[in-house]
């Protein structure tokens, strides 16, 4: 059998005639395949079961001469996974419900629950729960995202699109976690998937991923992780803090608290003196002029987004129109939902000496405050030191900070109850929301005593911080993964 990579098929041919014709007939990517490979896949026949690189991965681990064991199976590392099951979602309020998250937010830099699903509706709810230092996939989909239940995770309900995988002990899980994010054990997951338009991938196919077992270095490794996502759920406390803090210092009353009655339809009457040119019901949505009211009670000074001493510079990244992007070193670009990611994942590459003269323009630096600004509107992210020098696309607009107000407490006004709704209902478009950067700098934000916004400032930057450290803590155990299996080669690995 031959798996022609660059033909997306698997071509039968007599066993002799193929491994004569092999060296001059096979094209580039190519690989050969034996009947008993697929037999063992299940009877696949498309190129993407055999994928090249994978197998080159797995074939790398065997010449090092590595013990590999199933990473889930009867004689695997992990004994139990499973993906729960389909059921019809009941949504209720948040005293009568279990906290429930999508796929996209197990590698969530900070997972916010919007929707609760209902205790007494769901049958078999603890299949959903999520139990502490759980490995999580993502099946469905984007195939591949792997995450860690860490106590921000632990005890809420998951879709059905994500595998969970429990490990022996909470350092196996860490090194899972790890293998599974270094690229021996991505490749193999991506290979795994099936499916021609959604790809998908099941609890099976993770008895087909090989892992090193490394039993001397595993407790290590694992451990390390277990650190680092122990450090992002500290940093989210003290955003938790910064939050607190911010409406009890501003004494301001959460914004569920201003909410209109629900009994019935709400309606709106506006003075044309405030219309401002909007006709759009969502920009006078009486929630959110609930909370300017409420702004303009608290008796501090309110200005806008804009104000020079709030912000230096809004800037909004025009399409930039000729993309080059390269396969490996490169500038890392970043889309406006990557910029939320723990660990983002199949990031593009700018060339440098093509985008030179970008980088003035779509460079992130240390500090600085991002908005997502088209599709999902909103998404705030503050850009830790490891992100320094990165890229990111036209979809979130940068805030570099002022004169008079840090990066922290820019963040924390603008991921705040009262920032969202009010930079959202700016967001215009009937398909594709979209909000510009006047829009944003119209905003308004008030501006409380320079004590009272560096205690609540502050709290973000050290948790600003502590994201950093767990990021690096990742990436040297991740790479020490790789280094170990690369390490141990005793010869030269071929291509077939």
């Amino acid at each position: 059998m031959e798996a022609h990579g660059g033909l997306g098929m698997v071509n039968a041919a007599p066993r002799k005639t193929a491994a004569r014709a092999a060296p001059a007939s096979l094209p580039k990517f190519s690989t050969s395949i034996k009947l008993s490979e697929i037999m063992e896949e299940g009877l696949r026949f498309e190129a993407g079961a055999f994928n090249i690189e994978a197998r080159h991965a797995v074939e790398t681990m065997r010449v090092a001469e590595l013990k590999l064991v199933p990473l889930y199976g009867s004689s695997g590392l992990c004994h139990e996974a499973h993906s729960a099951f389909r059921f019809t979602r009941v949504w209720v309020s948040k005293e009568h419900g279990y906290p429930f998250l999508s796929s996209s937010d197990i590698i969530g830099v900070r997972p916010e629950v919007e929707s609760y699903i209902s205790r007494k509706l769901t049958k078999k709810a603890s299949q959903l729960l999520v139990q502490k230092w759980d490995v999580l996939i993502s099946r469905s989909g984007t195939i591949g995202n792997v995450g860690l239940a860490s106590a921000s995770i632990a005890g809420k309900a998951v879709s059905e699109d994500v595998i969970r995988v429990h490990a022996p002990t909470a350092e196996d899980a860490g090194y899972v976690t790890a293998f599974l994010r270094c690229k021996y054990g991505r490749l193999q997951i991506v290979q795994a998937t099936y499916g021609s338009v959604i790809k998908h991938i099941e609890p099976l196919h993770l008895q087909r991923i090989y892992i090193p077992d490394f039993k001397e270095h595993r407790a290590t490794l694992g451990s390390r992780i277990i650190q680092a996502y122990e450090l992002r759920d500290e940093a989210n406390k003290l955003l938790d803090e910064a939050d607190s803090k911010l409406h009890a210092l501003l004494k301001l009353l959460p914004l569920s608290e201003l909410r209109p009655p629900e009994s019935g339809p709400v309606t709106v009457r506006q003075r044309a003196s405030r219309v401002a040119y909007r006709f759009d019901a969502s920009f006078h949505d009486p929630i959110a002029q609930a909370a300017e009211k409420a702004l303009w009670k608290s008796g501090l000074e309110i200005v806008s987004l804009s104000d020079p001493r709030v912000t230096r510079e809004i800037r909004a990244v025009t399409k930039f129109r000729k993309r080059v992007y390269v396969p490996r070193g490169g500038i890392l670009m970043l889309g406006s939902k990557q910029l939320m990611q723990i660990d983002p994942v199949d990031v593009k590459r700018l060339a440098k000496g093509a985008h030179t003269k970008d980088l003035p323009e779509i460079a992130l630096k240390r500090g600085m405050v991002t908005v997502s600004c088209s599709g999902t509107i909103g998404r705030v992210q503050i850009i830790p030191a490891y992100m320094d020098g990165w890229t990111a696309n036209q979809h979130a607009t940068r805030l570099v900070a002022g004169s008079e107000v840090s990066p922290g407490y820019l963040y924390a006004w603008l991921s705040s109850d009262y920032g969202q709704r009010l930079v959202k209902r700016y967001s215009y478009g009937s398909v594709i929301l979209e909000i510009d950067r006047d829009m944003i700098g119209s905003v308004p934000i008030p501006l409380p005593s320079c004590d009272i916004r560096a205690k609540i400032g502050d709290l973000v930057l050290r948790a600003n911080e502590l994201r950093d450290r767990a990021w690096r803590m990742e990436r040297e155990t991740i790479e020490e993964i790789e280094n170990l299996i690369e390490g141990g080669v005793r010869r030269p690995v071929s291509s077939s």
